[in-house]
Order: structure tokens, then sequence, then C-alpha cells
């Protein structure tokens, strides 16, 4: 072969390994070329599906296409992560997701049609809420202390709200009832929004649930905040002490506030990943959104793809021990 040849076979081997690579990482210039799907997994009204429609609202903006919410609720949110784990990997369809059920599911469930870990990619951890322990405006029951003395006064008549079971909601119930030593009743809903409805209108003694969910009807005066799960107090409930100061500390190593992110296919492209995480943390942080976060008693954070998946892989692993130990099974 002569230097010539030699020289052009050089530069056409390198030509083509630089387009696998712009094929696997680099850029995807036309996309999104049509409507992003953002699949939701509960009814509208709770935490997840306010959450996507902030994306919903601000994301066409910066991408030029309509992001539409798909409401998808059913078995705690996993009928819709199996309808999104076996979607093609091409950007197009994306789900909101709270830690809680998602990670929760992969060790209460006897079978889920995905993995939890292998089937997704994570695109943002966009922001942490805290949960609130709450009870009807008219119950007698003042502080947390009042509910733990109810609960042991009448063993197995107290009963709790969760946006269903193996949700976040339900196994902190199944924490607090093992921290405190009594036995309270679980009754789940298909979502945040309907146990916050049944709880307001005294179908349940008392609900653990996400502050975006709750804010309203407590400002509404038909929900009373009896604590809060994170390690602060939040300023969108300032008189709310936090579970230790109601003097229930939660387990060391566990954190009862939950996280919300978007994730996708595994093997979508890595450039689509990065520039819808790109975008969407710019739509978080717009100053309006900010406001609009604390005010619901979120916090914003914006992770990294990388980050987010593996915040995935570690909720699985911390979960399923407590999923154990409160025997939470579903069938």
């Amino acid at each position: 072969m002569t230097r010539k040849l030699a020289v052009a076979a050089l530069l056409a081997g390198a030509g083509i390994a630089a387009q696998h690579a712009h094929a696997q990482g680099g850029s995807v210039p036309n996309y999104p070329e049509r409507p992003i799907r953002l699949v939701v997994g509960f009814p509208p009204g709770g935490a997840t599906d306010i959450l996507a429609r902030i994306l919903s609202q601000y994301l066409p903006e910066s991408i030029g296409q309509p992001v539409v919410v798909d409401n998808r609720g059913g078995a705690t949110g996993t009928i819709a992560a199996a309808m999104v784990a076996k979607a093609q990997p091409d950007g197009y369809t994306i789900m909101m997701v709270p830690s809680g059920p998602y990670t929760i599911s992969a060790s209460a469930y006897e079978k889920l049609p995905y993995d939890a870990v292998k089937d997704f990619a994570g695109v943002s951890l966009l922001v942490w809420v805290t949960n609130v322990i709450v009870v009807p405006q008219n119950s007698p029951v003042k502080t947390l202390q009042d509910l733990i003395r109810l609960a042991r006064e009448k063993r197995g008549q107290v009963t709790f709200s969760s946006s269903g079971p193996a949700s976040l909601h339900h196994l902190s119930g199944e924490v607090l009832k093992r921290l405190t030593g009594t036995e309270m009743i679980h009754v789940p809903f298909k979502g945040a929004g309907p146990a916050m409805v049944a709880l307001a209108g005294g179908e349940v003694t008392y609900g653990f649930t996400s502050m975006p969910s709750a804010v309203p009807l407590i400002n509404a005066n038909r929900l009373r905040p009896l604590a809060v799960t994170s390690e602060k107090r939040m300023p969108a409930l300032p008189c709310t002490p936090t579970m230790r100061e109601a003097g229930v500390p939660p387990p060391p190593g566990l954190d009862i506030r939950e996280w919300y992110g978007v994730i996708m296919p595994a093997r979508t492209p890595a450039a689509i990943v990065n520039k819808l995480n790109a975008e969407m943390v710019k739509v978080y942080q717009r100053p309006d959104v900010q406001k609009r976060l604390t005010e619901m008693g979120a916090e914003f954070v914006g992770s990294s793809p990388q980050e987010h998946s593996k915040q995935l892989a570690n909720d699985v692993r911390i979960w399923a021990k407590w999923v154990k130990e409160a025997g939470v099974r579903v069938e």
C-alpha cells in the first residue's frame, strides 16, 4: 500500500469511528421533533402530578415541542413504570417518579415486569419533598403524642391513609407503628389526591402525605399538621414541629422525605438524556418555580443523570431492609 493510500485509509477509519462516537454519545440535533409524553403513575392532584405539570408548562419554551402529561394511575405507579420500561428508548416517553413507591415496589411486590434499576436511566433528581403527618381539622388529636396515645388506648382502631400499597406513605406508617409499639390499620388509596380527600372527610384517623398535596388543604383549614418528616422545620409550615421535636425521631439512616425525578427507558442515547437534564434543571431554577417549590415544601436539587441513577440504586437497597422488617408484601 502506498503512503497516500495508507493515509486515506487511516482518515476513513477515523471518520467512521467519529461517526460511531457521535451516534452513541454526541449531539442529537433534531431532538425533539414531536411531542414528549410525560407519564405520571398516579391520578391528578398529588405531588407527582403537580411537579410534572411544572415541566409541561415551561419545558416546551426551550425544547420547541409540547410536553403532554399522561396520568396512568394504578398499583402504586408500577403499571405506568412497566409501560415506560417497554417504551422505545428514543426520548419521547419519560416518567416523573416519586422515590417511595418506585424504589419500595422493587422489594414489596412479589413480581414486577421490570427491573427498577436495570430497565431505567435517571435523567435528574429534581427536588426533595418533605412529608407531613396530618389529621382532619376537626380531629381531637392536636399533637403527634396525642395520636400515639390514641393508638395505644384504641389498639387496632386507628387508621392511616396512604397513596397506595408499598408507597412511602404506607411504609412511613409501618415505621411509625414499629417506633411507637402501636397497632394501626393501613387504608390505601389510588394516589395522594384521593387519600387527602378521604382524610379531610374524616374517613381515616391520620395519614402521611407530601407537603405539596397537604399544604392547600392545611391552608384551607381542612387538615391539621402534626409533624414534618424532615430534620428541620419547613418554611411552608413554620409552626409544625419535626418528628424529632415531637418525640419520635426517625431511625438512623432512614430519610422519610421523598425525592422526585424523571426517568427514561434504559438504552436511551446519552445525548438525549443530557439534553433533557439540562433543560429540566433550567425550568426548576426559574425564580417563579423556586418560589412555588418553597411554598409547597419542596427543595430544588437538579442532579446529574449519573447522580440520579446512583440514588435510585441506593434507595432500592435501603428500602428492601425496611420492607422485610415491616412484612409488607403486595401480590
